[in-house]
């Protein structure tokens, strides 16, 4: 039984003087004051140029401690990391009583970005040296993460030249409008809402500048070739051939025939050759002419069959460009629809840390497996010289045969639940092989569950930091983000390898 109600006492004295002690020992974020401690930021400074006149900068390395840790406890807005400079304890320990606003944050991230890479780097030297990335294994998959834009922000390439009609058609109405109005006078004195307006440049150029953006969004968008039909191109290539060699077999008769008649010396050869009747009513020859008048008749009715296929087939669908973040793409997503954003890739080893990433505007992951693949062999060849990959594991959708085939460490290609209805050619015999290393029992079936760490990854990513959509615009600010986000996962794995509290 409680004796009684505990008084809250709201002192200043609550607080330790000590801001080292505002927070308990185990919480992550000393091990990240610790690591931007002993990291080098040298990349990052020189992308200041310091001792100018006016306020100083922000210590980019306590910015990198701050974006980490806010993307860690699921914070990825600028103005909510600003909030919690002031309400939250581990945010106060990492930027003292000089909190940035979300403006500065904004602009240290366009500003530093690139060099994101150099933290992730750093971060998996640490993750060796305490003896983590065990390539044995190394899982390679990819992810949909949505965009900053909408989908229904996509245009055709007709609705943006409508648009740009649209507003020149304004800008006329505008100036007749004008016209009426100003009559005799010039017409181009400053209205007076305008005058003394700190924002005037801003509305000068709010239509010359979204005129731009169409017309950038116009040069992306590259109208959709008619696809090449394999079946109708063998067809037609088989009926040329064909034509092609019953010509050559009526020539060859002709000159037979010709050899055959060449003339004798004496009576005899003059007898010949008035008995002897035209070249092309030979036997041989007349047999030639049927069969390349038959084949000019068969080219003539393939061609005609796939003219007609092709007034039947639908046209091709046009490229549609998004007004918002132009490089972003509709993705579609496993459970059915789409949404407006990147293809996110990771290269993961056997203990769940990424040791390579990659964003890309590809729909499928077939031509992500190059690039991935070497850059996983790199980030071994640097990180961990004299180790190597053992096996790598990737799901169907890098199945092809130059994956199977390419140079590089062993692999593991899923073909599919069943290789007989794989989208892979039947009689392949890269894919049949690759299909019987993965049946049921077999050791590569074994090695390849081991496939689950990658999807651990993005499962924590996703869930667990909160992470579904890019704060940036534009393919490079995305990868430049995916970087940092992947950079924290691997910070976050060794503040749990090292007994320390995530929060």
């Amino acid at each position: 039984m409680a004796r009684d109600f505990r008084a809250v006492n709201r002192s200043p004295a609550l607080i330790p003087a000590d801001p080292m002690e505002w927070v308990q020992k185990d919480d992550f974020v000393y091990l990240l004051l610790h690591l931007m401690e002993s990291f080098d930021f040298s990349e990052f400074e020189a992308q200041y140029q310091l001792g100018g006149v006016g306020r100083r900068a922000y210590d980019p390395k306590m910015m990198v401690t701050l974006l980490s840790y806010a993307y860690s406890q699921g914070s990825f807005s600028y103005r909510q990391i600003e909030r919690c400079c002031h309400r939250d304890l581990a945010f106060k320990l990492i930027c003292g009583d000089d909190p940035p606003d979300h403006t500065a944050i904004a602009r240290f991230m366009k500003r530093c970005s690139p060099q994101f890479v150099h933290v992730f780097e750093q971060v998996l030297d640490v993750c060796v040296e305490v003896g983590m990335v065990n390539v044995g294994v190394v899982a390679i998959d990819g992810t949909k993460i949505g965009a900053n834009a909408s989908l229904q922000a996509n245009r055709s390439p007709e609705t943006l030249h409508r648009m740009a009609e649209e507003m020149m058609e304004e800008a006329d109405r505008i100036n007749a409008a004008e016209d009426a109005r100003f009559g005799d006078r010039r017409g181009d004195e400053l209205p007076l809402e305008w005058q003394n307006d700190p924002g005037r440049p801003a509305k000068l150029r709010a239509f010359l500048d979204r005129k731009r953006r169409v017309d950038e969004a116009l040069e992306r968008a590259k109208p959709v070739a008619r696809k090449s039909f394999k079946k109708d191109v063998n067809a037609v290539e088989g009926a040329v051939r064909k034509l092609n060699a019953a010509r050559a077999a009526l020539e060859r008769e002709m000159r037979d025939v010709q050899k055959r008649r060449l003339p004798d010396n004496g009576e005899r050869a003059s007898r010949r050759r008035s008995t002897r009747k035209p070249i092309k009513d030979h036997v041989s020859v007349v047999k030639a002419t049927q069969r390349v008048t038959e084949m000019e008749q068969h080219l003539a009715s393939v061609e005609a069959e796939v003219e007609q296929r092709q007034k039947q087939r639908k046209p091709p669908k046009q490229v549609k460009v998004n007004l918002t973040d132009p490089d972003s793409k509709p993705m579609p997503l496993r459970g059915g629809g789409y949404i407006q954003g990147y293809n996110a890739q990771v290269s993961a080893a056997d203990d769940q840390i990424v040791i390579a990433t990659d964003v890309t505007t590809s729909t499928n992951d077939v031509g992500s497996f190059a690039p991935m693949m070497e850059a996983s062999v790199a980030a071994v060849d640097r990180h961990k010289p004299g180790d190597k990959i053992g096996t790598c594991v990737l799901d169907a959708g890098y199945c092809s045969e130059d994956a199977i085939r390419a140079d590089g460490p062993d692999r593991l290609i899923a073909v599919g639940r069943d290789p007989a209805k794989s989208k892979a050619p039947r009689t392949n015999p890269y894919i049949l092989a690759m299909g019987e290393r993965l049946k049921p029992g077999t050791p590569g079936r074994e090695l390849y569950k081991r496939r689950a760490v990658v999807e651990s990854v993005f499962g924590t990513i996703k869930e667990a930091m909160g992470f579904r959509r890019f704060g940036r615009r534009g393919l490079p600010a995305v990868q430049d983000q995916w970087t940092l986000v992947t950079a924290v996962f691997n910070m976050r794995r060794l503040a749990a390898h090292l007994g320390f509290t995530l929060g």
